[in-house]
């Protein structure tokens, strides 16, 4: 037994020897036990005999759970040190906790498994007492840190350690329903919470999750001082648990740290930078309009709707007895004809069934609106081949026409063998060509047809063709195929779904009537409709006749959706973290629906899904959450859902049973609707699965790639395809066609139009929100608000309604005119028109297609024939630049007429006169159409039409004016509000399609593209105005000051307002007799204008009450503070600008009220006291930012590729308007050498920010308050930009030498203004002397001209005195030196090539007063209606242009001054007395010699400049 002991206390010795880290006690020991074993050895003896079995106390004590609980509790009291072993460094340490032993807790191959030192750590299990002992000379980190989480849990049961330990804060059910009386759950026990933990973990949950926390805590735990007693600055175990709930605080509190003031020190931090930034940030005050609070009682409202689940189960088994009915029989009227309403239409160009239509819409079961498919079989293509000449002549079919018009059904047939005969020819050359392509089954026969285009191997008129028919299964023909005896082919690319929508006159949603429907039944059914039908025969379907269809129109169901997601930064793709729904079944489309009407919760249903994101858990407290909102709810309107897969499975499920005809969201059709489909396509959903998005079922997706081709143009043709059968409204697609605001996100809309504050959600704090219940379930009800405010969006602007009419007037799919197609409802519109007067119609050829027969045709000219210059090029396509990309097309053709304006303040009463619909009332009242206008071959401008036969296009704008006109009376008679709104829904469609119909004849890509029609008509257009401005100005003696495309400004100098009224009727009436069709009428009355330039001006407007009062608002058109990329700050200060100028006061009281206004913003400014917000620049993206090539000179685009790598996703993409501000850092220079691009923040970036940045006061200043202020001031005498410079802070020196030479443009047409040659000092003020160098001082001196001696006294002494030809100070001394004449000549040729040189150097100015930027290198760069180079290279810092400081203007008038001081002609002829002319002549004979050779020289000069010559040859045609 003494062995056992002595081995013990050998092994107990050795570890402790070696913990002391000496080597002598393990030498004592060795010899020790060697002495002994040599003593046993010389008695004889054995270890094994004397060893005795010693009992030891017990290792472990055995505890019940509350005990072990105490004890624990208890040890941490005592601290952390008595409880925690340390190991020597080598990663183990002990904070009490229990381990699951019969789980593998971490990999024991995975990287990071070990200590510090590279070695695992060991678990020893040691008795309480045993005197363990811990080195405190070398503390380890993690022992510290874990140590420090003990102390701070303090008493608490195991959920609260279990809790502390994980990560997971412990939270309590949300803050919503604090109000509710609803008795509480147990979800605040900590051990249910628990609980409901442990029920939603696996086992791989729990493993991946510890593992996740764990690599979180080894990396981010920071370093613990060791806690000291009696100075223990930790706060409260209370404290640290609140803390913990914000969201803020949590990722503190998940490190462990003790320092538990973190939180509060970052906050203090934000309030510190809030307070270093020199704007204001005003704190967001809940003014009860929020959209959040707003949807919550809505939503609330919809569960007491449904306290039961027996609403749901109703719904289920009405639906199944439908389902059920329809599977028996189909709802037919007496007839046998299925009643249907369309709604949307799609086809299957490609596939197992090319050419088979799907239409989808509505059938009435019973008393219920079910969703139905018509599936169209056997359509037939339908081609018209245009014969050779020689084919019909028309000599041999004259007499045959003649005996069947005058005959009967004998002389027709023979008429019609006769064709027969003819075509036999063109028959069998056709059906070679079909039976080639495997076409074995088609149909030919002659039809007389018109022909009203462009096509130069078609004649105009009525001909004969061939007419084709064969199924569209087939191949096409070729669209450029030719033969023998046809030389086009018409129709060869004409799709399905034109040809039904065409020949069946289906026009919009409407009423069908179906013959002979079969019903399709289980596999059969290719839709998920309720009710399938299929037709055999396209005939059989026709538009119900007015008053035997069903009346009413059905009401729909729409559904909002709304998708959160996160970044996935691996593969750069936004996946999926919860979708909400809200949907409404019984929306009205004929008219609109007031808020009252669709905002209640018996209208409205919804549904949320949230998943968990990969590797993550739900928060404390959430499952617990869901159950009692589903609870209050009666039915599910809450899941949870473990992946992204089965939330798109649960979504796809929901959509189906809903069914819904419409799908909204704002932009939607860029992002919602294309995320879900690429997810539903990454995650591998099943056909039958994903194809529920749609109600068409699909074996596979189709291609997603493209989309519009410009921004608003709607979804891609994939995505449409995916949701084929529910329309798609994207409420930011329709508020940029019906509205006209700075930005177009929902947030602005939603405060703009419906009165709501929404609240922002960044993309990037999706994460986060996951950890926390209360957060998440805000994330959620942040979707159901964004859906139901784009719900609320789109029944505001009446989308649906509009839509619908725009739709039945133009007869294409209310799909495409949702999406904003309006050049295909113009398209449709005459299709139709044209279709019912039989006219073959030019084909839809691509773009692609079109610059492929371009060059298929500029490859066949043959060398020589391109010599000759005989190009045909009927398609324009866009130039292009260095890197191959297409650069923006000038104008194809000359708009409308803009006058020159007579600028200035006026104040007195202005007339605005303007033709209604000037386009449009040209078509008519000049006969303009396709049929009637003869286009010359050459290019050239057309003729007014002599036919007095009614064109197509005045006929259709006739109809759709005549039609609007009646609209209008019954709008006047009624007094229904609701009436009311659905006529002007009415009106409104018609008048936009109308005045779309010029449009589509100036549209390249149009399919009725005619530039000489619409050359015609805008021509027409100019002439009719500048012939309305001569009756005005010179019949009627009225001042015009100012005119534009089909409007007039009439200064009638009065100031009685009924007097000037009358000069207005006066003038229509004179105006309108002229025409037949045209009318002027007066659009206001204007009491006082500023008038700045072309398209730019701003006046107030008189405006009548319905009372009989006048009250005055005011018009601005063009101006600075109206566009969208100005601050606030500068349209603030430039309306009030406008307010003093046209407030009718003094002009020394307006100019005394702007300085003083500017002084005092100034100061505010640079005192920090204006708002951040007033400071925030707007600008929209017209492409991806990441395409731009100049990205770093473009504030807006930096920093929406900023935002965009951060993880948002509004405001980085096209059309999105992004917020910036120009700032500079703190510290820096007051002029930073950094670009503004470079200093470009988001507001949101500087509110966040920790204080580096300050608001760029110099730049706001300079460039977006100066340039606005000074342009409304320039025609106020009393004050100039350097007044305006000098009372915001500024240098006005420099504005000062510029103030004569900034407007180039204003000095040229000063120069060919009449006035300005009333006198010649007047007008060659500006121009420079004619400087000379004097022979004796050999200084230079301004010759003053030969007219100096006329003045001269009358002696030859004092003549001397006066010689031109000397300097002033060289006359005064007596000096004799003169320079000869052809020394004089030469001078005054070297300085008129001095200007020549000037001219020649090209040297540009920018016209910013604040810039000045001169530079001889010009950028090709367009904006907007800007000259190409003439973009400021400063530019987005600077929005001037540049201006050539030496024009051609300005060197011909140097030159004419030169002249002008050399002759002496001139100068005689103005003297009048003959005595003293010859006394003059005596007097100039001294100079005579050396003058007429200088002017001889400066006139040789002068002549070779080409600004004085007129080309006459380009003024005059020949007359033959």
């Amino acid at each position: 037994m003494g062995g056992g002991d002595e081995g013990e206390r050998r092994r107990r010795g050795g570890g402790e020897g070696g913990a002391a880290g000496g080597g002598g006690g393990l030498t004592s020991a060795r010899a020790a036990a060697l002495s002994e074993l040599r003593s046993l050895k010389q008695k004889g003896g054995r270890r094994i005999d004397g060893f005795q079995l010693k009992l030891e106390e017990k290792i472990y004590d055995t505890l019940s759970e509350s005990d072990y609980n105490l004890l624990v509790a208890k040890r941490r009291e005592t601290g952390a040190n008595a409880f925690v072993v340390a190991d020597d460094g080598l990663g183990y340490a002990d904070v009490g906790e229990e381990v699951e032993w019969d789980v593998d807790e971490f990999p024991h191959d995975s990287d990071g498994e070990d200590g510090e030192d590279g070695h695992s750590g060991k678990r020893k299990n040691k008795k309480k007492g045993d005197g363990d002992v811990v080195k405190k000379d070398a503390p380890n980190r993690k022992a510290a840190a874990l140590s420090a989480a003990a102390a701070l849990i303090g008493k608490q049961r195991l959920a609260s350690m279990f809790t502390s330990a994980s990560g997971i804060p412990l939270l309590g059910r949300r803050a919503r329903d604090e109000k509710t009386t609803a008795p509480r759950n147990n979800a605040d026990n900590p051990e249910s919470v628990l609980d409901d933990v442990l029920a939603n973990l696996s086992t791989h949950d729990i493993d991946h999750e510890r593992e996740k926390r764990r690599r979180f805590a080894e990396v981010h735990v920071p370093e613990v001082m060791p806690m000291v007693e009696g100075k223990s600055d930790a706060p409260s175990t209370q404290e640290t648990v609140q803390k913990e709930v914000e969201p803020k605080a949590m990722m503190a509190q998940e490190k462990f740290s003790d320092g538990s003031d973190a939180p509060v020190v970052a906050t203090s931090q934000k309030e510190e930078a809030l307070t270093g930034l020199n704007a204001k940030i005003t704190p967001v005050v809940d003014t009860g309009k929020g959209a959040t609070a707003a949807w919550q009682t809505i939503s609330k409202g919809v569960t007491k709707q449904r306290t039961d689940k027996k609403s749901m189960k109703g719904e289920e088994g009405v639906n199944k007895a439908a389902a059920t009915s329809d599977a028996n029989s189909l709802p037919l009227d007496a007839s046998g004809r299925l009643s249907f309403f369309l709604i949307d239409a799609h086809e299957e160009a490609f596939g197992a069934s090319p050419g088979s239509l799907y239409l989808f819409g509505k059938v009435l079961v019973g008393d219920k609106y079910e969703s139905c498919c018509v599936v169209v079989h056997n359509m037939q293509r339908c081609v018209f081949a245009v014969p050779a000449p020689s084919v019909f002549p028309s000599d041999v079919l004259s007499e045959f026409e003649q005996a069947a018009n005058a005959g009967g059904p004998v002389e027709t047939s023979a008429l019609n063998a006769k064709l027969q005969e003819l075509a036999t020819g063109l028959k069998q050359e056709l059906a070679e060509k079909l039976m080639d392509m495997d076409v074995v089954k088609f149909s030919m026969h002659p039809v007389k047809r018109s022909y009203a285009f462009d096509s130069s191997e078609v004649a105009t008129g009525e001909h004969y063709f061939v007419k084709l028919s064969y199924a569209f299964k087939d191949p096409p023909l070729p669209l450029d195929l030719k033969g023998k005896n046809f030389v086009k082919l018409f129709g060869t690319r004409t799709s399905a779904m034109e040809l039904l929508l065409i020949k069946r006159k289906m026009k919009g949603p409407c009423w069908l009537s179906i013959d002979n429907p079969r019903h399709c039944t289980g596999s059969s059914q290719v839709s998920w409709c309720k009710l399938e039908v299929s037709v055999e025969d396209p005939k059989s379907i026709m538009v119900a006749p007015p008053g035997k269809g069903p009346g009413e129109i059905p009401p729909l169901v729409v559904a909002a959706i709304n998708l959160k997601t996160v970044m996935n930064h691996k593969h750069n793709v936004n996946e999926v973290a919860s979708v909400s729904v809200v949907y409404c079944k019984q929306v009205k489309v004929d008219m609109p629906m007031p808020l009252a009407e669709w905002n209640k919760p018996e209208m409205l249903s919804h549904f949320s899904i949230v998943r968990k994101l990969d590797g993550g858990i739900f928060p404390m407290g959430f499952m617990s959450e869901v159950t009692q909102i589903n609870s209050k709810a009666g039915c599910t309107v809450l899941s949870s859902e473990s992946s992204e897969r089965a939330l798109l499975n649960h979504l796809m499920i929901k959509l189906h049973q809903v069914d819904p005809d419409v799908l909204v969201g704002h932009n939607i059709s860029g992002f919602d609707l294309d995320v879900l489909l690429h997810r539903l396509q990454a995650c591998k959903v099943a056909n039958d699965m994903w194809s529920k998005v749609g109600r068409l079922k699909r074996s596979q997706m189709p291609r997603l790639t493209g989309g519009g081709a410009t921004f608003g143009a709607g979804a891609g043709p994939g995505a449409m395809a995916c949701i084929a059968g529910r329309l798609l409204c994207d409420t930011y697609v329709s508020s940029r066609e019906l509205l006209r605001e700075v930005s177009y996100t929902l947030t602005a809309l939603s405060k703009s139009q419906l009165g709501r504050d929404r609240k922002e959600l960044v993309p990037s704090e999706i994460l986060g929100m996951y950890q926390a219940s209360t957060t998440l379930l805000e994330l959620i009800e942040s979707g159901e608000t964004d859906a139901w405010l784009a719900l609320g969006l789109m029944f505001h602007l009446s989308v649906l309604p509009l839509t619908r009419q725009l739709t039945n007037i133009s007869g294409n799919l209310w799909s495409r005119t949702l999406q904003g197609a309006r050049a295909q409802r113009v398209e449709y519109l005459l299709l139709h028109e044209f279709h019912i007067r039989k006219f073959i119609v030019p084909d839809k050829i691509s773009q692609r297609e079109k610059e492929n027969q371009a060059n298929k045709r500029k490859n066949a000219i043959r060398p020589d024939e391109g010599m000759e210059g005989e190009e045909d090029e009927p398609f324009e396509a866009a130039p292009s630049d260095a890197t191959g990309k297409q650069r923006k097309r000038g104008p194809a053709y000359l708009g409308g007429l803009v006058l020159e304006p007579k600028k200035g303040l006026y104040d007195r009463f202005v007339l605005l006169l303007d033709f209604n619909s000037l386009y449009p009332s040209i078509i008519q009242e000049y006969n303009v159409c396709f049929t009637t206008v003869d286009r010359p071959n050459d290019g050239s401008i057309p003729t007014l039409p002599s036919s007095e036969t009614p064109g197509v296009l005045p006929q259709v704008l006739k109809g759709l004016v005549e039609r609007r006109k009646q609209v209008k009376g019954w709008l006047k008679r009624t007094s229904d509000i609701l009436k009311y709104q659905q006529l002007d829904i009415q009106q409104q469609a018609l008048k936009l399609t109308a005045n779309s119909m010029y449009g589509c004849l100036g549209f390249t890509n149009s399919r009725f593209y005619a530039k000489p029609i619409a050359e015609l008509i805008t021509s027409q257009g100019r002439e009719i105005l500048q012939s309305t401005v001569d009756l005005v100005q010179n019949t009627l003696n009225l001042e015009v000051i100012y005119g534009d495309t089909d409007s007039i400004m009439i200064h009638t100098g009065l100031d009685d307002l009924a007097a000037a009224k009358n000069i207005a009727v006066k003038v229509i009436k004179e105006v309108n007799k002229k025409y037949r069709l045209l009318e002027i009428d007066m659009d206001g009355v204007y009491k006082r204008m500023l008038l700045l330039k072309k398209k730019k001006y701003a006046a107030v407007k008189v405006l009548s009450n319905s009372d009989g009062t006048m009250r005055e608002v005011i018009e601005q058109k063009g101006l600075d503070i109206v566009r969208r990329d100005w601050s606030s700050l500068s349209k603030d200060i430039g309306n009030y600008c406008l307010d003093q100028i046209l407030s009718g006061r003094s002009r020394e009281d307006v100019v005394e009220a702007i300085h003083s206004q500017l002084r005092k913003l100034q100061e505010e400014m640079r005192g920090g006291q204006v708002e951040l917000e007033k400071y925030i620049i707007t600008k929209t993206l017209t492409k991806p930012p990441e395409d731009y090539p100049d990205a770093k000179n473009q504030p807006h685009v930096k920093v929406a590729l900023r935002r965009k790598q951060s993880g948002h996703r509004i405001g980085c993409c096209v059309g999105d308007t992004v917020p910036y501000i120009i700032c500079i850092e703190q510290g820096s220079e007051a002029t930073p050498s950094v670009g503004i691009a470079d200093r470009a923040r988001h507001p949101d970036e500087l509110k966040q920010d920790s204080g580096n940045w300050l608001i760029d006061i110099d730049y706001y200043i300079s460039q977006q308050i100066h340039p606005v202020v000074s342009r409304l001031c320039a025609p106020i005498e009393g004050t100039d930009a350097a007044h305006i410079a000098d009372c915001l802070g500024l240098d006005a020196s420099s504005f000062h030498q510029r103030q004569g030479t900034t407007n180039t443009s204003e000095r040229d047409e000063a120069l060919l203004s009449s006035a300005a040659i009333l006198d010649d000092d007047d007008q060659y003020r500006h121009c420079e002397p004619l400087e000379l160098v004097c022979l004796d001082c050999c200084k230079r001196y301004a010759f003053e001209g030969v007219s100096t001696l006329l003045t001269a006294p009358a002696t030859a002494s004092d003549s001397e005195h006066s010689d031109p030809l000397k300097c002033p100070a060289c006359r005064e001394a007596g000096g004799l030196k003169r320079s000869s004449p052809a020394m004089f000549a030469n001078q005054v040729k070297l300085r008129a090539e001095e200007f020549v040189a000037r001219y020649y150097d090209a040297w540009m100015m920018c016209d910013d007063e604040m810039c000045g930027h001169i530079t001889r290198n010009v950028t090709l760069q367009v904006l907007g209606d800007s000259e190409r180079g003439s973009v400021c290279p400063q530019y987005p810092g600077c929005n001037g242009h540049l201006r050539r400081q030496h024009t051609e203007v300005d060197l011909y008038k140097q030159l004419t001054h030169f002249c002008r001081l050399l002759d002496i002609s001139r100068a005689l002829d103005t003297v009048t007395d003959p005595i003293v002319k010859l006394a003059t002549e005596q007097k100039l004979a001294s100079v005579r010699g050396a003058v007429d050779a200088a002017a001889q020289t400066i006139n040789q000069l002068r002549n070779r400049c080409a600004f004085k010559w007129v080309q006459l040859d380009r003024l005059c045609i020949t007359v033959n």
